[in-house]
């Protein structure tokens, strides 16, 4: 019932136990029509002198965080009152659910607790208006207030550095990539470095192979630096999921998790990457920005931040466009991320390859050849398309076998008194 509900149902009864009285008469009759105006009078003063000037801030220890982190926020509340309160609850639309707070105010005006958000999956968070309640002793006038939101936390996915055994091809891609930085700032600039898979065989330095004893390879011929790609491929022609299993797909949440883990020792390694999602149509380019570290900056503009809001595309098969690629230093290598191969994402990769950069290319769902969801012509698409990328030499490396933590139950806890 709404206040003005209230009110009413507090007049007629004012009306009915008076008129009561003045015909019956009586101590009940008299008690029961004081009680009434008392109620009616109290619901009045509470509407007329309610709170005014509501103003709620919250401050919470960083912005960003990673996916399954605790997250404290410290609420500090102050209004403005002309009558003392009996009790208020303040509650607060988190990410993490409602929180209630009780609070016996009296006099005071300002007030400041505690409270810790966890569990939260990776996404991009807002606090949605509340409303703080106050009333009566028993609870028969209670008002309301609606309060604001607006505070934003960004759940960035875990970016753990990767362990032994993880991927070869990655350690030496970085040490590849770091000897050329390093080169390239000095005086003497070498011509050649080890080979490594995907190399064209055309660029092979056979003098230096037969003088070390291992293959060396032509350094690119470019002025930039080469840099890392990575794409997370978000056509759900890319994934063995239902349109019901789009927000929470293992698979997909593999591919976040793997490119999260890229980034972050691309930071850690001082390697410029670009981020592509959406085939390109959101992307990041950390040319110039790389060098500020997984936890700084400006938030809006962090390659995590992109991953948080990461979702499998409605459209089956989303565009890929090769324009995409002109920001990235020839000779870069390019991460492929996906659940399966598709004829798009195959297509590109061959388009890349054409165009000097060596492609790997990483799935995180096994091929299920004789599934019964799938058709023939997927299953038999999908061999010959990896075939087809393995005969260019691209790497194609499955890396299904990296469990997802679990991280615990989305609640939210009071923190002290």
């Amino acid at each position: 019932m709404n206040a003005l509900g209230q009110r009413m149902v507090s007049a007629v009864l004012v009306v009915a136990f008076a008129s009561l009285y003045q015909w019956h008469g009586g101590k009940a009759a008299l008690f029961l029509s004081i009680m009434a105006f008392l109620m009616f009078t109290g619901g009045l003063l509470l509407h007329w002198f309610r709170p005014r000037r509501i103003h709620i801030q919250r401050k919470i220890h960083a912005n960003r965080i990673e996916a399954g982190e605790r997250v404290r926020v410290l609420v500090e509340l102050e209004f403005d009152c002309r009558i003392p309160l009996l009790w208020i609850v303040l509650c607060e639309n988190t990410p993490a659910g409602v929180h209630r707070k009780l609070i016996f105010p009296g006099t005071r005006r300002q007030f400041t607790y505690q409270y810790e958000c966890s569990g939260l999956r990776r996404g991009v968070y807002r606090w949605d208006t509340g409303r703080l309640y106050w009333g009566d002793m028993f609870g028969w006038n209670t008002l309301s207030a609606e309060t604001t939101g607006g505070t934003s936390l960004i759940v960035v996915p875990q970016a753990t550095a990767w362990g032994k055994g993880d991927s070869a091809e990655f350690a030496a891609m970085i040490e590849g990539t770091l000897s050329e930085r390093r080169n390239s700032q000095g005086n003497r600039s070498p011509e050649f470095r080890e080979y490594q898979q995907g190399d064209p065989l055309g660029r092979i330095h056979w003098k230096s192979t037969a003088k070390m004893g291992k293959l060396q390879t032509f350094l690119p011929d470019t002025t930039d630096l080469a840099s890392l790609g990575i794409l997370v491929y978000e056509g759900a022609s890319g994934y063995d999921v239902k349109q019901s299993e789009i927000l929470d797909a293992p698979a997909f949440e593999r591919v976040v998790r793997t490119a999260a883990r890229w980034i972050h020792t691309a930071e850690r390694d001082d390697i410029s990457y670009h981020l592509w999602m959406e085939g390109g149509d959101k992307s990041y380019d950390a040319q110039d920005q790389w060098q500020h570290g997984p936890f700084h900056g400006d938030a809006e503009n962090h390659g995590l931040d992109k991953l948080a809001s990461a979702r499998i595309s409605k459209v089956q098969s989303v565009s890929l466009r090769t324009e995409m690629l002109s920001g990235l230093a020839g000779g870069s290598r390019i991460v492929v991320l996906t659940g399966k191969l598709d004829q798009a994402l195959a297509e590109w990769v061959m388009s890349a390859i054409g165009s000097g950069y060596c492609v790997e290319v990483q799935l995180t769902e096994a091929t299920r050849s004789g599934s019964a969801d799938r058709s023939m012509n997927e299953s038999r698409y999908d061999s010959f398309g990896l075939e087809q990328l393995r005969h260019n030499g691209v790497p194609v490396h499955v890396v299904t076998d990296h469990a997802l933590s679990s991280l615990g139950k989305v609640e939210v806890t009071d923190v002290g008194a």
